[in-house]
């Protein structure tokens, strides 16, 4: 299973802080013989502070899933590099998942990890990779170590509108994945070679070849192959940030 099994601002924002400017300037006009000229001059600021508001919102987007982008193209798990970049799991997700926007020297620290920089990554240099149909096994992401006894290898075409991830994970004679993960989302798999032991805070499942789970990932749990043959597994998860 992945191995990263896998926060509110008081401040106003600039659409709220346009209400209260205007508020304000239509108390001052009071004593302004021409009244509809004071209002014409109050809805232009009221349009161009929330469309200064709606190009901060995509720009925080773009962020997220370019992040997602230069982390899978390195092949690395958000536990990676959150590891690497001085981060928390649960950091790297958020900002993915456009929960939050990182400050400048989390951004930078994010770029070094994943061999980018700021001026590249907000520049016309940025180029967004065309999502693939066919995903062959060369271009599958392993993400886990190179010398790990686990194998999780994800299928990722590229697409940053996606939805659903997929992995193909091979589990080493008695071989596990650590303690306890944990992350957000949902995963369903199929046991197709072999046995795997999944354990979910305080229960224990056994699950033969053809058996399948689904499990809430929010839950603690470990995956465990307690046998002297290779266990394969397939996987699906969601959010597809991992």
């Amino acid at each position: 299973m992945p191995e990263n099994h896998k926060p509110s601002n008081t401040t106003k924002s600039k659409a709220e802080t346009a209400v209260t400017d205007s508020d304000n300037i239509e108390n001052d006009v009071d004593s302004v013989d021409d009244k509809d000229t004071a209002d014409i001059e109050i809805n232009d600021i009221d349009d161009d502070e929330l469309n200064d508001s709606e190009a901060d919102e995509s720009l925080k987007e773009d962020i997220g899933k370019k992040i997602n982008q230069l982390r899978l193209a390195k092949g690395y798990s958000q536990r990676k590099l959150a590891k690497l970049s001085g981060l928390t799991n649960t950091s790297i997700s958020s900002i993915e998942r456009n929960k939050v926007s990182p400050a400048v020297n989390t951004l930078k620290a994010i770029l070094t990890v994943l061999g980018s920089d700021l001026t590249t990554f907000f520049s016309d240099e940025w180029k967004e990779p065309k999502a693939r149909v066919i995903v062959t096994p060369k271009d599958l992401l392993e993400l886990n170590e190179p010398n790990s006894k686990v194998s999780l290898k994800q299928v990722y075409n590229c697409s940053r509108t996606r939805n659903l991830g997929f992995l193909i994970e091979t589990y080493q004679p008695n071989s596990s994945t650590e303690e306890k993960i944990a992350h957000e989302g949902e995963e369903i798999g199929t046991v197709i070679e072999g046995k795997i032991i999944i354990r979910i805070e305080d229960s224990t499942y056994l699950l033969n070849q053809g058996d399948s789970y689904v499990i809430d990932t929010i839950q603690p749990h470990t995956f465990i192959n307690p046998t002297d043959s290779i266990t394969r597994i397939v996987s699906a998860h969601t959010p597809t940030t991992y």
